[in-house]
């Protein structure tokens, strides 16, 4: 079976590290074929190694009002002759439609489910329920089938009158094959203090500013020397910067920006604290897991699904600082609480959340009535 493997742009967030995991279903599955296509706009700054890693064909567009990939894409779509075209994200759909339409291609479109879209900035907010919409439409009348990364979604798809059975859950997966003893010096770090940390995009929906805003009341509940950490850059980096000089805690937060050796970070951290507003099936909480971090999340979307509220970690509801503060102060002041956690998530992502069993149980699902 040939698996055509598209994505509109790339991004290093979940969806793209999902894209290169499907990248390499043959490595279950012999039978399985994946071509890799990224429609590549060239104004847009982003590290494209991983798309050569994979040998993904590029089709390079000036800018997004560039319509050129049109007949580009239907020219690799012929050439290949796959069995499913598998597209992803918002414009994954989109971009199949059309191509579909204007050349008369006839074959299955399955998509990939991460969620409804979440305006970065104020002014993208205006076309959010544009985007949203669109989409439930072309599931609920042009998809063969629609993958999710987690059950929550499953009740609003339906809702949108989307049939139950086009939807499919397939877990996200991580590789195991990360060094768990090689960690990162943290800098400015305090002697004997409990570091806390955090990798993820900033952007408005990691709910990174209540992190921020809990910090003064952790220093108010416990007299335990700690430090922040925050991984990663984003829209929101500037916005947070500031957040942190109002509050005059400079000295409690270290802003490290982009990185590259994720599992080097986690693996220095105690506790690991995910403090968003939405989510789905979080990369970076699978990421956590697998350090084997003590771990303090919200209670939305999927997060649920992978932490078990007192098991593998402690969940919190979403944008109550007062909570999100209480229960950091709980894991640093039990060292024997945060072991016990750690190893319970880490033991969970082993039997459940691995890049091997997320690869076989997608191809059970692209396979499924083609």
């Amino acid at each position: 079976m040939k698996v055509f493997n598209i994505i509109w742009g790339y991004s290093t967030g979940g969806i793209g590290k999902c894209f290169l995991t499907y990248a390499a279903l043959a490595d279950v599955n012999t039978n399985i074929k994946v071509k890799s296509v990224c429609i590549d706009i060239q104004n847009r700054e982003y590290d494209r190694s991983s798309l050569h890693k994979i040998g993904a064909t590029l089709i390079s567009i000036k800018h997004s009002f560039d319509i050129s990939w049109i007949s580009k894409l239907a020219k690799v779509i012929k050439e290949e002759k796959p069995d499913v075209i598998f597209c992803h994200g918002f414009n994954g759909p989109v971009v199949v439609k059309i191509v579909k339409l204007f050349y008369g291609i006839k074959i299955p479109m399955i998509c990939s489910y991460h969620g409804l879209y979440h305006a970065p900035t104020k002014t993208k907010k205006i076309i959010a329920p544009i985007y949203n919409k669109v989409q439930t439409l072309l599931y609920k009348y042009s998809a063969h089938r629609v993958i999710l990364v987690e059950n929550y979604s499953k009740k609003y798809l339906i809702d949108k009158g989307i049939s139950s059975a086009k939807l499919i859950t397939v877990y996200n997966g991580i590789s195991t094959n990360v060094d768990g003893n090689k960690k990162i010096n943290l800098p400015n770090k305090p002697k004997n203090s409990i570091s806390i940390g955090l990798a993820s995009r900033m952007d408005s929906v990691k709910g990174i500013e209540y992190l921020i805003e809990a910090i003064p009341m952790i220093v108010k509940k416990t007299t335990l020397p700690f430090k922040v950490y925050l991984v990663g850059d984003g829209p929101e980096y500037d916005t947070l910067l500031e957040k942190v000089k109002q509050y005059s805690i400079e000295h409690l937060v270290e802003f490290i920006g982009y990185q590259s050796n994720i599992p080097e970070w986690l693996n220095a951290f105690d506790i690991f604290a995910l403090p968003s507003l939405f989510e789905y099936h979080s990369i970076a909480l699978l990421e956590a897991m697998r350090a084997g971090k003590a771990i303090v999340s919200t209670d939305v979307g999927g997060n649920t699904e992978s932490i078990r509220d007192g098991l593998d970690g402690l969940i919190v509801p979403s944008k109550n600082v007062g909570e999100l503060a209480s229960a950091i102060v709980k894991m640093m002041e039990s060292k024997e609480l945060r072991i016990t956690m750690g190893k319970s998530a880490r033991e969970r992502f082993l039997s459940e959340f691995t890049e091997e069993i997320m690869k076989n149980n997608l191809v059970e699902a692209l396979t499924l009535n083609i």
